[in-house]
């Protein structure tokens, strides 16, 4: 049992030490994400890019370094033209070393970076050129044809327009097609005027006729492409030409041996030699001796073709090419075994393994100096991932942040659309309730003024006066008809309140005809068909006047009621010589004062719901016209558009 605790124990902190470092490795990513972020800069990136330009050649390793740190840089700063420019340059070092595979990705991954946003600059040129010479080394041979055709739709110079054309006929020469090799370049030799274009053109020529099996032409092309090259001069760089020729030669060569046209492959060989002294490239000439011998023992001259492989040996070894040397060897030893000198060929196959041990060995370095440089290849791919996992983690950072922030924001504006219903339901609510007290305030008028026109149709009654009575009775039904018609509005005309107002006084004055008299004014600056107000606003401040005021005093009194027009208002002032409100209040019995009160607070009420309801300043003033009679009320109403 203990050792099993123990066991468990152990791979527990097992388990916790691997989260651990994965947790730090993690760690370390997103450190190294946010350092190139903080360090780089498009002028920094610019000169990574140049140092490693410069050192493409010479030190590969080192220009890969710098190109990694400017991608690093280059994708953190989301430089998309710098991004490319990086993958371009990994794509011609991949070229360098004959990795076309990987210079095939990373060319895509250039001309996928370009091809949106900058379709009209070199590296966009350089990009379509590096996938057509990528695929056509892989043999995708319709594919780089096709990159080579769209990059004649650019805007090329001269000599770049020649050597596209010369790209797309060796497509076609590698596919086998040279009639169609031939006639993509027949139309450029025209415009050839420059040494090493018309080098380069007159060579792609000669490879054709020699497989078109024209091997005359191609041996009068080659040796103008020779001579044209010559005379460039030593200042162009003649490397690509030059291997160009090689392969043009060898085509040549081939041919001339299968139709064993020997001195004329001779001849060949010695000017090749001649040409690579010249221009120093031993390595060559130890090749062109080597070919050179296979010719002269076609043609019985062993002696000679003995001594073009041991010199070529020899030159191998000065240069120290223990490849050529192997091979030279190789062909002297079975020279030796053919002509019945096995001692001799024993020691040169000696030799010649050797030389093969020391070229495995020469081998093996340049194998591990491309693993190193693959190596280093595959960490720039392992930084992008990091940088694109940092970029990754950063946007899911500010997605999440954005969430957050939607989120906060949608339940405030629910919120606060939620508080805006429930307060405009609210206002709604309060504003029928307002609506409905309102409604309820003006019904209970219309009763008490009903009763008391009743009561003075009794009256007339009980005095035996008809006459009276039934007219009372026909202007009270006009009177009710109008009353009922209006009780349900919110607003009528000032004309028909006139009218209501008008009739009222007039039934109030058959009653207490030996009362008061009365008078009604209307400012004609009132537009009466205009201007609103609520209905039965003024008439229960006549019937107060009437009641309680005029009643009462003994001499026969008087009713001004005045309409018009001040500072915007509509202003109606009733004005009685009455007794007065102290007097009056002296007068009432208990359930008159009972009445009186809840007659004016229904009108105050009624005054303070219109104002909140329809947002507006009802004012109504009462006061005493002399310290001992008289009353004066006054309402100001305010006119808004016509309306009140």
């Amino acid at each position: 049992m203990r050792g099993y605790f123990t066991i468990s124990t152990i791979f527990l902190l097992f388990i916790l030490s691997g989260s651990s470092q994965a947790q730090e490795k993690e760690e370390s990513k997103k450190n190294s994400y946010k350092s190139l972020k903080s360090r780089s800069s498009p002028s920094s990136i610019q000169q990574l890019l140049q140092e490693a330009t410069a050192l493409k050649n010479t030190n590969p390793s080192q220009s890969l370094s710098n190109i990694q740190e400017a991608l690093g840089m280059s994708l953190a700063q989301g430089d998309v033209f710098q991004e490319a420019r990086c993958y371009l340059m990994l794509g011609e070092i991949n070229e360098g070393i004959q990795e076309w595979s990987l210079a095939l990705d990373n060319y895509e991954k250039a001309y996928q970076k370009l091809r949106s946003q900058f379709e009209k600059t070199a590296e966009y040129n350089r990009a379509l050129q590096g996938l057509g010479i990528t695929n056509l080394k892989l043999g995708n041979y319709q594919a780089a044809l096709a990159y080579f055709q769209q990059t004649l739709s650019l805007r090329l110079s001269a000599d770049e327009l020649i050597e596209r054309t010369l790209d797309i006929s060796e497509v076609y020469y590698q596919m086998g097609s040279y009639t169609k090799a031939l006639e993509a370049i027949e139309e450029i030799t025209v415009n050839v005027q420059k040494d090493v274009v018309a080098s380069k053109v007159q060579n792609q020529k000669a490879k054709i006729y020699a497989r078109l099996n024209e091997v005359d032409k191609a041996n009068d092309y080659y040796q103008s492409s020779q001579r044209n090259l010559r005379a460039a001069g030593s200042a162009v760089p003649k490397k690509d030409e030059e291997l160009a020729m090689q392969s043009t030669k060898e085509e040549i060569s081939e041919v001339l041996r299968e139709q064993k046209r020997y001195d004329e492959d001779i001849s060949l060989r010695n000017q090749s030699i001649d040409y690579n002294l010249e221009s120093n490239n031993l390595k060559e000439v130890s090749k062109d001796k080597i070919e050179l011998s296979k010719s002269l023992a076609a043609k019985g001259e062993t002696g000679k073709a003995i001594r073009e492989l041991e010199e070529a040996a020899t030159l191998a070894d000065t240069i120290n090419n223990p490849k050529e040397q192997a091979n030279a060897f190789l062909a002297l030893a079975d020279l030796f075994e053919k002509n019945g000198r096995p001692t001799e060929a024993l020691a040169t196959y000696k030799k010649y393994s050797e030389a093969m041990s020391r070229n495995e060995q020469m081998n093996q370095i340049v194998v591990q100096e491309k693993a190193e440089l693959i190596k280093k290849q595959k960490e720039i791919e392992e930084l992008t991932k990091t940088i694109a996992l940092g970029q990754q983690e950063e946007q899911t950072t500010l997605q999440r942040q954005r969430l957050i922030i939607y989120g906060l924001v949608l339940i405030l504006l629910i919120i606060t659309v939620t508080s805006f219903l429930i307060y405009k339901n609210a206002q709604a609510s309060k504003r029928a309730n307002q609506l409905l007290a309102l409604k309820s305030l003006r019904s209970q008028m219309n009763p008490h003024f009903i009763f008391n026109a009743l009561n003075s149709v009794n009256q007339f009654i009980s005095q035996n006066d008809e006459r009276t009575a039934n007219k009372f009775l026909t202007e009270f039904s006009r009177l009710m008809r109008l009353v009922l018609e209006n009780s349900q509005e919110d607003f009528i005309t000032l004309q028909k309140e006139e009218e209501i107002i008008s009739l009222y006084v007039k039934l109030e004055h058959y009653r207490f005809r030996d009362k008061f008299d009365y008078s009604i004014e209307v400012d004609p600056e009132l537009n009466k068909e205009s201007i609103e107000l609520p209905p039965m606003l003024i008439q229960p401040y006549i019937e107060n006047a009437v009641w309680h005021g005029l009643r009462y005093k003994e001499e026969k009194g008087k009713l001004d009621i005045r309409l018009r027009k001040r500072n915007g208002y509509l202003q109606i002032l009733i004005e009685d010589d009455g007794i007065g409100r102290t007097r009056s209040t002296q007068l009432k019995t208990p359930n008159q004062k009972r009445h009186n009160s809840t007659g004016l607070k229904n009108i105050q009420e009624r005054l303070s719901i219109l104002n909140t309801v329809y947002k507006t300043n009802y004012q109504v003033t009462t006061e005493d016209s002399t310290p001992d009679s008289g009353t004066r009320v006054t309402i100001s109403i305010p006119i808004q558009n016509g309306k009140v």
